[in-house]
């Protein structure tokens, strides 16, 4: 009994939601899939409940897939629910986005893994505050659920832990 009051409090601790009303709208981004489709986000989400597994840089990655494959009995299970992999790179111009979406595609060969795979080349300074990042927070991935029309459900930050899970499940189900 005292082990899973325990386990819930800290999977409620784990969760955390938006701060404020600014912070609770999922801001428009104008993106495409690495299959090349053009999306505007939050708009074109396809699921009820929409999850970005957000990573802030290439060392992220193999904890982002950890998340994805987590999260894919959830996605597979329901048409109500999406999982995103979102990485959110500050926009280093034309040249490089093909490259870095090359380097993507070299690594991700599936073409339904493809189009839910949206990298976000955004400019740091306007996206940043209205997702609530702060500089320090950029250094485990961040799970966002968002609702069809762009409403943050919730946050978490970490890796793909029981507990983490539990949290993203949680919110998912709220």
């Amino acid at each position: 009994m005292t082990y899973l009051l325990l386990r819930s409090i800290l999977v409620l601790a784990t969760i955390s939601a938006p701060v404020s009303a600014q912070e609770s709208l999922f801001p428009t981004i104008k993106a495409s899939t690495l299959n090349k489709n053009k999306v505007t986000l939050p708009k074109d989400f396809s699921a009820d409940k929409n999850v970005l597994l957000i990573s802030f840089g290439r060392d992220m990655q193999e904890v982002i897939d950890a998340w994805d494959v987590e999260l894919t009995p959830l996605r597979e299970l329901s048409n109500q629910v999406q999982v995103y992999n979102t990485p959110l790179i500050p926009n280093p111009g034309a040249l490089v986005r093909g490259f870095i979406n090359s380097g993507f595609r070299s690594i991700y060969k599936d073409q339904s893994q493809r189009d839910r795979i949206i990298i976000l080349y955004v400019k740091v300074k306007k996206i940043f505050p209205a997702l609530g990042i702060e500089e320090d927070d950029k250094t485990e991935p961040l799970i966002l659920v968002i609702s069809k029309d762009g409403n943050i459900i919730g946050r978490v930050q970490g890796l793909a832990d029981d507990a983490n899970v539990a949290a993203v499940t949680a919110l998912i189900g709220s």
